[in-house]
C-alpha cells in the first residue's frame, strides 16, 4: 500500500481550510507523468496508467488515513471498471464523473468517505516538462454545485494549488519523483547511474558491471530521457537533485 509523507495536521487543516469553497474534505496528492504529450512516453509503466500499476507507488502525500484507504481500495478494486479513469485530463480542474446505479459497491465506498464529488487538478511540475503535480480533490458538494465553486474560483485555487504543489514537492521530491516512485530505474542502471557520478568512464563501467560499453551507454542514454536531461552532466545534476543518488530516508527522518 502506498506510504504516506507525512506533514503536521496544522498544515493539512490550513490547506484544507483554504479549500472550503470547494468543499474539500479530504485530498491526495503526487507527481506523475504526463499521457497527453503526443510523443514517445519516457514512463512506459505509467503511459496506460493501469490502476493495479498506479497502487504500487511508494509515497503520496495524504490528508488522513481514510483518504489513503479509499484510494487503496479504489484503484485494486474499482478503478478498472470506471471508463472515466482512463480519459486524457488537462492542465487545471477535471471533475470526474460520479458512477451510475450499476456501480452500488463505489458508491457505497464513496458514501462512506463523504465523497459526493470529486475533480483531479493537474499542474504543471518545475522539475521535468513530462511531469505533472496531480491533486485528487474531494468535495461533500454535489456535482453541480462543485462547478459553480470551481468557476467561481478557479484562479484563486489554482494560485493556492501551485504554491502546495511547491511546498509538497520540494519536501519530498526524493520520494514523490516518478522515477524513483515508479521503480523505473533497473537495478543495473542505478549501479551504472552511481559509478558515472563517480567519474567513471563507460568503458570502466562496463569491465566493472560485465557489461559492454555499448549496453552502458544504452541505459545513460535512456536515463537522459527519462531525466530530461541533455548530457551526463546534466543528467548526474539531476539525479542528486531530486534525491535519486542520495540516501533515501524515511519520511518520519525529514519532518
Amino acid at each position: 500500500m502506498t506510504e504516506n509523507c507525512p506533514l503536521s495536521v496544522g498544515i493539512i487543516q490550513d490547506f484544507l481550510a483554504s479549500l472550503e469553497a470547494l468543499g474539500i474534505n479530504g485530498f491526495f496528492y503526487g507527481i506523475t507523468s504526463n499521457i497527453n504529450l503526443g510523443q514517445v512516453h519516457p514512463f512506459k509503466k505509467l503511459e496506460k496508467r493501469l490502476p493495479l500499476e498506479m497502487a504500487k507507488v511508494h509515497y503520496a502525500v495524504f490528508s488522513d488515513e481514510r483518504t489513503r484507504l479509499y484510494r487503496d481500495a479504489y484503484l485494486n478494486v474499482f478503478a478498472r471498471h470506471d471508463e472515466y479513469y482512463f480519459e486524457k485530463k488537462v492542465v487545471g480542474p477535471n471533475l470526474w464523473r460520479q458512477p451510475d446505479a450499476s456501480q452500488a459497491q463505489l458508491l457505497n465506498l464513496l458514501k462512506d468517505n463523504e465523497i459526493n464529488s470529486r475533480v483531479a487538478w493537474l499542474l504543471p511540475s518545475k522539475y521535468h516538462p513530462s511531469w505533472m503535480n496531480m491533486f485528487m480533490l474531494h468535495s461533500s458538494l454535489s456535482d453541480q454545485d462543485l462547478k459553480v465553486a470551481i468557476d467561481e474560483n478557479r484562479e484563486k485555487i489554482d494560485r493556492l494549488l501551485q504554491v502546495y504543489a511547491e511546498f509538497f514537492s520540494s519536501k519530498y521530491i526524493h520520494l514523490l519523483n516518478p522515477i524513483f516512485n515508479f521503480n523505473c530505474l533497473t537495478t543495473t542502471s542505478i549501479k551504472i547511474l552511481k559509478l558515472a557520478a563517480e567519474g567513471t568512464s563507460s568503458p570502466d563501467i562496463a569491465k566493472s558491471l560485465y557489461l559492454t560499453e555499448r549496453g552502458v551507454n544504452y541505459h545513460i542514454d535512456r536515463m537522459k530521457v527519462l531525466f530530461g536531461a541533455k548530457n551526463r552532466v546534466q543528467l548526474i545534476s539531476r539525479a542528486f537533485q531530486i534525491g535519486i543518488l542520495n540516501a533515501m530516508p524515511q519520511p518520519s527522518s525529514i519532518l
